[in-house]
């Protein structure tokens, strides 16, 4: 009976050993509600999307992988709690924020916990250029900024331009005014500043009337696709001549589906060439187009790339060696439109795009 009993015991024990692994946890940190949900959700399809394709190639030293997520509101107290949530379960690394304002809230504390956070969208200028484990996947404001200043004094003609900037991510927006506005003054331009702040109460059609008080050629929208969609309702509304273009943060599918007729010539500045045919951005196009029924825009893009570089390298990661040395020293990385490598600031670099919606489609200018 006894050799019974422990042949149960080591019969069990074997099976217990051999069943499945403990999954790899990835966090996730993004606004999932609210007024900029589009960006949230882009960017934990896309991840969701590359961890899929690291499960069906057999995972991570065979043990699965799986993703955290958690909604930060747009709020700092809200991004803080989910930071700290995350850093407890114990997860491998961040892919997130999503936002500079929200990058701003939780870098003290992931810092703290030597936790690394891989940004798909946050570009503000005072991220880049520091010795952190906050790595970047996109350039900063002043590439796509300096070269929407360049393009529309010179493409365009817009000598005076209103710009409306949500102070809401101010991070961000201060960060894209200024690397426009320097170089737009420096060729002759002029740039009013009109801020607000993005609520539900905001009244746009009185900060619209403000913008078109100085009397521009142009007004640029730097703002959430929700925001820029109804501005440019407004702006229609009051003006049919006026030009109009957009920072990134706007260029979302969602920025069609909300402004329709309003939005058709809005001119926009990002990262992304949605018209790619890089293979592995094809793939992630007709994976992304099949399951969420439309294309995965800039943000799904920069979300499969951010979980995309994580997850390579920690397939790579030698013995005693840490993610974020990895992430340094054993790139390229293999990203959706190209190899992605990082300096030695654990900040990427790309070339921005210039983009116009006609007849309800992103079409490439340059």
């Amino acid at each position: 009976m006894n050799a019974f009993r422990a042949m149960l015991f080591v019969s069990f024990f074997f099976l217990v050993a051999c069943g499945p692994q403990e999954p790899i946890r990835l966090g996730f940190i993004g606004g999932l509600s609210g007024r900029v949900a589009d960006l949230g959700e882009a960017g934990r399809n896309g991840a969701q999307i590359a961890i899929e394709e690291i499960n069906q190639a057999g995972g991570i030293g065979g043990r699965k992988v799986e993703l955290v997520v958690r909604d930060d509101e747009q709020s700092p107290e809200k991004a803080i709690a989910a930071v700290e949530e995350l850093i407890a379960l114990r997860v491998e690394a961040i892919v997130g924020p999503m936002t500079s304002a929200m990058a701003e809230a939780i870098m003290p504390i992931s810092e703290k916990a030597g936790m690394v956070l891989v940004a798909p969208t946050v570009t503000a200028r005072k991220f880049f250029g520091l010795a952190d484990n906050f790595f970047l996947i996109m350039s900063s404001t002043r590439d796509d900024a300096g070269l929407s200043a360049s393009f529309h004094y010179d493409s365009s003609g817009f000598r005076r331009v209103a710009a409306i900037y949500d102070m809401k991510n101010r991070a961000y927006t201060e960060s894209w005014l200024e690397d426009f506005t320097v170089p737009f003054q420096e060729l002759g331009g002029n740039v009013v500043p009109v801020p607000f702040l993005s609520t539900p109460e905001a009244k746009l059609g009185e900060i619209v009337d403000k913008a078109l008080e100085s009397v521009p050629d142009a007004i640029v929208m730097i703002t959430g696709a929700a925001d820029a969609a109804k501005l440019a309702e407004k702006i229609r509304e009051r003006d049919q001549k006026a030009g109009m273009f957009a920072a990134q943060w706007a260029a979302t599918e969602r920025l069609i589906e909300y402004g329709g007729k309003a939005v058709e010539g809005m001119v926009l500045h990002n990262y992304t060439d949605r018209q790619s045919e890089a293979p592995r951005m094809q793939t992630l196009r007709t994976i992304y187009r099949s399951r969420f029924h439309r294309d995965p825009g800039f943000a799904g893009v920069a979300g499969y790339d951010a979980a995309s570089v994580i997850l390579h390298a920690m397939l790579r990661r030698r013995e005693k060696q840490s993610l974020g040395e990895t992430l340094l020293g054993n790139g390229p990385f293999p990203g959706a439109e190209g190899p992605i490598t990082f300096d030695r600031f654990g900040d990427s670099s790309r070339v921005p795009h210039i983009t116009v919606i006609r007849n309800g489609e992103f079409v490439a200018l340059q």
